[in-house]
């Protein structure tokens, strides 16, 4: 039990030390330094999808294996995301006002478009693993995920430092959200477990990335190995359009259960859409929501990682 909560230990601390500090430079920086490196997360994700491609390679280096990856991530993706949406129907209530703004089917380009990105980096780091770039002194150094990881925690944590949350955005039925998304996410686990006969710890990991795709690509494959870290990547990449499609789709009348869907991304990518189909008041729910979820991921994460037998 020592050696466990040591390994808890040593993993969330530096998390936790970057993410603070992030958040601490947020606060005191100059506003134009601190609008600058946030614009460099996107550029730090595409470097933390090619190199997971690029640790990936050997377990796409077949179709069957490929195939069999996707499989199970959608598994975890479709069983999480209806676990969530039933968990929260009960709490589900009519928009106070009516948004008459319709929702266009072409505002959905630039998500989708991201997600198409995110897949394409995957796939190039895995043809490049051939060329074994990975493999040299440099390349050790160069594509060692856990670096970008706190480089981009460290800027996540500049990023949170520049949200300004209202006391009225945290009323009860506000932050239940986030718990039922916990909860959900966690039962949704525990049927995977009993259905595929995969591990406890390893399906409750898996399912608590919560859409931070990044994060859990990169921490299942410290912990896990390479097919793991491409069966988290895809599962919570998945889980963002399942995302999309369910605000677009169910939003209206299902508002807190399509954004408990969102999971992380409710604070970034899927908020326009949570904005347009599910009305502005819930613009508090899906940002307080998210930005929970993307602050606990990593801890619930590693948690159940540091249980999982490899």
């Amino acid at each position: 039990m020592t050696a466990v909560l040591y390994n808890i230990l040593s993993s969330v601390l530096p998390i936790l030390l970057f993410l603070v500090s992030g958040y601490a430079l947020g606060k005191v920086l100059p506003k134009v330094i601190v609008h600058s490196a946030v614009r460099r997360i996107t550029p730090v994700v595409w470097i933390i999808l090619f190199v997971i491609g690029l640790e990936s390679g050997e377990a796409f280096s077949s179709l069957a294996a490929g195939l069999n990856i996707l499989k199970h991530a959608s598994v975890y993706a479709f069983t999480i995301s209806v676990v969530v949406f039933l968990l929260i129907m009960p709490f589900n209530r009519k928009p106070l006002a009516e948004d008459k703004e319709p929702s266009s089917w072409a505002a959905l380009w630039h998500p989708i478009k991201e997600c198409l990105i995110a897949f394409s980096l995957v796939l190039i780091g895995a043809f490049f693993y051939r060329l074994h770039w990975h493999e040299n002194q440099l390349g050790v150094v160069v594509f060692n995920i856990s670096y970008w990881l706190y480089v981009l925690l460290l800027l996540i944590g500049l990023d949170l430092a520049q949200v300004a949350i209202s006391r009225s955005w945290l009323a009860p039925r506000v932050l239940l959200i986030p718990f039922l998304v916990m909860i959900g996410s966690m039962i949704a686990g525990v049927l995977i477990s009993l259905a595929t006969g995969e591990q406890l710890a390893v399906a409750l990991a898996l399912s608590t990335g919560f859409g931070w795709f990044s994060l859990s690509g990169a921490l299942a494959g410290q912990y896990l190995g390479d097919a793991y870290a491409s069966v988290a990547l895809l599962n919570d990449l998945m889980r963002e359009l399942i995302g999309l499609s369910v605000v677009f789709l169910l939003g209206r009348n299902y508002a807190n259960s399509s954004i408990g869907v969102c999971g992380a991304t409710a604070m970034d990518t899927t908020l326009p859409f949570v904005r347009k189909a599910c009305n502005y008041e819930y613009v508090p729910t899906a940002i307080i929501s998210g930005l929970i979820l993307t602050v606990a991921a990593p801890f619930f994460m590693l948690f159940f990682l540091s249980f999982a037998e490899i």
